[in-house]
């Protein structure tokens, strides 16, 4: 993207930002949990549409503004982020318009989009029946063609504000001679066509949005068919990557979280933990925004989204009743208020758009384990291709230190250290990496140690220009096999070698059976030649080391999803392959939706922030990623008989890399006490 867009996208996001801000203040409107669904205000929606800002990505030649899907994503976020009232438009601008600019006729284009961008038409979406659940091939709602057009009868159920609806857009069935996914249609019906009832259906607030919607003989006009007669089913999966692939699915309790006001420690832990998964579920929503500009329907991307998404919103909510000790009124102030909002709501954020099943089907269904090319990762992997897994300095010193890896750039450095953690080959690259980027060049040494945060167990005594150091540090990998090892002390590094007297290693491992040492020191004298002045800002050592462990325990994830997947199509019972049960399908799916995370958060680690949103969501990722993994590998992944511990073991062993998980929680739980703050630090 260029740096042209980037500002015209932050112009965008301000102005719309701004506007939001007032219309709050003037008291134009309340903050609502699930806004996008409840919050229905047609003079709001016409508010925006005369800023431009329905229609957004539409082409020019039909009214639209031609931008980006990246530039309504960041309309609709700072919408959502103030639980606007944005319901009237919703359904047309997200993906009604969408489909008409795809597969509608000049004539429906021009009926139809001045009219959504303008805030005058509005849609409602008659897919879902009762009948069918969660099988939208399954609909039995019919168009007969009759002279002029077609004659439609049945019913759609949870058909949200098709009582406010100028319009529905219907998907019915026009044949029913070939399979269930065959023979579908989709129309664009005016609501005010004889022969439709609709019936209030009230949740569980006792709120009505949702209706069921009878069509006894009504009659729809020829030209009103969107797209083609019969390939309904190809027209509507394109359709559901709008649907479920927008950020509205991770913001929908986003205003209760920014009014949490955390009351002690653990609560700011927590609030830190949703943090800092927002900010990698917000990337995977640009992800998928930058797959539509590229003209492509992410239909496994936006499932994913979905999938961690609703599992976020239902958890915000779960947060908040711990946190802030308040009992949830639908009358009272407007934390109790969003409280009760968000629990009445939750129960529908995994069902409407598809189910969590049916988006774990979508997932498993198209699962690949595709490593990420390019020319340095498939250097590494050549270079290695004779490597056997395993822990092995010798294998640095005696042919990586060699080539320079330590002071590649930064995306190859995490290229190569994802690359060996998918091939669990473990040498000292991270480390000696940083030691190098830290110390003058005429102090390196090609195989180095470094700690970042020396602990409690370590006493510093300063006596006029020397360090006395007297103590203990645990936990320094590699420690025990480095003629380097780097001691950050504030605002100056300590160079351990040979030279330097009082200080020991004790050799130990972690769980992947990695060097994981421990420093003694006794009344160690450290001369000012064995200092040099530490030249990052404090915390970044451990930002940094934190940020290289982690790139390969993406690696490591990614390899022991393979191995489960490949097992789960060679392992069969009952006669089938594994990957033909629901239930090992459905593990995949969840551990494929995990990596996809951490890879997002891994990608947009560019900050502090950044680094502590990737601690946080890996801490959980690698746990159930390697859970999964051995669910589905059954007895054999117990064993050393099967490579899979290889990277679990990896897994494992790097919830304690560095700070814990509840550091890196425990800063974005502080940040995020300031409502801004918390929006600002969980965006790109």
């Amino acid at each position: 993207m260029s740096l042209e867009l980037d500002s015209a996208l932050l112009e965008l996001r301000l102005a719309v930002r701004a506007f939001t801000e007032a219309a709050l203040e003037s008291g134009a409107f309340e903050p609502h949990c699930d806004s996008w669904m409840r919050g229905h205000d047609p003079a709001f929606s016409r508010s925006l549409a005369r800023r431009g800002w329905i229609g957004l990505t539409w082409p020019a030649e039909v009214g639209g503004a031609a931008r980006s899907n990246l530039a309504r994503l960041a309309v609709t976020e700072e919408l959502l982020r103030y639980g606007a009232p944005v319901a009237a438009h919703w359904m047309a601008d997200r993906q009604i318009g969408p489909a008409i600019v795809r597969y509608g006729t000049p004539e429906l284009k021009a009926r139809f989009l001045p009219g959504i961008i303008a805030g005058d038409i509005t849609f409602c979406v008659a897919m879902s029946e009762t009948e069918a659940g969660s099988d939208l091939a399954a609909v039995r709602t019919r168009a007969e063609a009759v002279e002029g057009g077609w004659r439609v009868n049945g019913a759609k159920v949870w058909t949200s504000h098709a009582h406010r609806s100028t319009h529905a857009y219907l998907l019915a069935r026009t044949d029913s001679s070939g399979r269930k996914h065959e023979g579908l249609t989709e129309f664009l019906l005016d609501l005010a066509s004889p022969g439709i009832t609709i019936r209030p259906i009230y949740d569980l607030g006792g709120e009505h949005h949702f209706n069921e919607v009878v069509f006894d003989d009504v009659f729809i006009p020829a030209d009103q068919v969107l797209g083609t007669v019969g390939e309904g089913w190809t027209q509507v999966t394109e359709q559901l990557s709008f649907e479920r692939g927008g950020v509205e699915r991770v913001l929908s309790t986003y205003p209760l979280l920014a009014h949490m006001s955390a009351h002690d420690a653990a609560s700011r832990r927590a609030k830190g933990q949703l943090a800092g998964r927002l900010k990698a579920l917000r990337g995977l929503a640009r992800d998928v925004a930058a797959e539509m500009d590229a003209g492509r329907a992410p239909v496994r991307e936006a499932a994913v989204l979905k999938l961690l998404g609703t599992r976020f919103e239902k958890d915000v909510v779960t947060v908040a009743r711990a946190a802030t000790g308040l009992r949830p009124d639908l009358g009272g102030d407007t934390r109790s208020r969003l409280l009760a909002e968000g629990i009445l709501a939750a129960p529908g954020f995994t069902l409407r758009g598809g189910t969590t099943e049916v988006l774990g089907t979508i997932i498993a269904r198209g699962l690949t384990t595709a490593r990420p090319r390019s020319l340095i990762r498939d250097v590494a992997r050549d270079v290695l291709r004779d490597e056997e897994p395993r822990v092995d300095s010798e294998l640095w010193v005696r042919r990586l230190a060699d080539l320079g890896w330590h002071s590649a750039e930064d995306a190859d450095l995490l290229a190569l250290l994802e690359t060996l953690g998918e091939l669990a080959i473990s040498v000292p690259l991270a480390e000696t990496a940083l030691a190098w980027a830290l110390v003058p060049p005429n102090r390196r040494m090609d195989m180095a140690a470094v700690v970042p945060e020396p602990g409690a167990g370590l006493k510093v005594t300063r006596e006029g220009e020397y360090l006395i150091l007297d103590g203990f540090i645990t936990g320094v990998p590699w420690a025990a096999y480095c003629p380097l090892v780097v001691l950050v002390l504030g605002d100056e590094l300590v160079l351990l070698d040979g030279h330097v007297m009082g200080w020991k290693v004790e050799p130990g491992h972690d769980l992947a059976g990695e060097p994981y040492d421990t420093i003694r020191f006794t009344e160690s004298l450290i001369e000012p030649h064995e200092r040099v002045p530490n030249p990052w800002p404090s915390g970044a050592v451990l930002e940094r080391l934190a940020l290289l462990r982690s790139a390969r325990t993406v690696g490591a994830m990614r390899a022991a999803l393979r191995l489960s997947v490949a097992h789960a199509g060679d392992r069969t019972q009952f006669g089938r392959p594994l990957r033909d049960f629901q239930a090992v399908s459905q593990t995949l799916a969840r551990a494929a939706a995990q990596l996809a995370l951490a890879e997002s958060a891994l990608a947009r680690a560019a900050d502090g922030y950044g680094i502590a949103a990737l601690r946080v969501v890996l801490a959980d990722a690698a746990d159930e990623v390697a859970a999964a993994c051995h669910q589905v590998h059954g007895a054999i992944g117990v064993t050393r008989e099967h490579p899979l511990h290889r990277f679990t073991r990896l897994l494992w062993a790097a919830r304690d890399d560095g700070a814990p998980a509840h550091h890196w929680a425990d800063l974005l739980g502080d940040a995020s006490a300031d409502a801004d703050l918390l929006w600002d630090l969980t965006g790109d």
